[in-house]
């Protein structure tokens, strides 16, 4: 396998900007994503990529999930994949705001389906740490802080000894 050369003194170059990959324009890659799934409607790769560009780039995640739904409900499926798809959709939900019920209903989905296997077990302890993980993700409020003296320690006086 031929490896194409690099670019040589790299770190002799002002700037290496013009060596980084161009930036995807989502609406793009969207627009190309939804013409693949009319071509080829179970590529599964393709509509999770699609789910995700809904939620993190045009913050509709009613969009994002139905693509997931679309691809839980494949018939067929490998209990792990439709448990990826699950958890995927959980993250999305807790990233975008969604409240706790709705994120732990999505979570319990996998231990109703799949109560025998590891996934129910992982599915549970996520459950365990549900609300810190909502907590993580939710924006602090701004604290104004007061006006204070600016020269505390340099007020005269008499001088402290030890």
């Amino acid at each position: 396998m031929a490896m194409p050369e690099g670019v040589k003194n790299i770190g002799l170059l002002e700037s290496s900007e013009h060596l980084r990959p161009a930036k995807i324009d989502p609406a793009k890659l969207a627009a190309d994503y939804v013409k693949h799934l009319e071509q080829h409607p179970l590529d599964t790769e393709i509509r999770e990529k699609l789910a995700i560009i809904y939620a993190d780039n045009y913050q509709r995640l009613d969009l994002a999930t139905g693509e997931l739904e679309q691809l839980i409900e494949e018939p067929n499926q490998p209990p792990k994949r439709v448990a990826h798809w699950l958890n995927l959709l959980a993250d999305l939900q807790i990233r975008h705001g969604a409240d706790y019920d709705t994120v732990r209903g999505t979570l319990e989905k996998i231990v109703e389906r799949f109560p025998d296997l590891a996934v129910a077990a992982m599915a549970q302890t996520r459950l365990g740490r549900l609300k810190v993980e909502l907590k993580g993700h939710k924006e602090t409020p701004d604290v104004k802080l007061g006006v204070y003296e600016q020269n505390v320690g340099l007020k005269y006086g008499s001088p402290r000894r030890l």
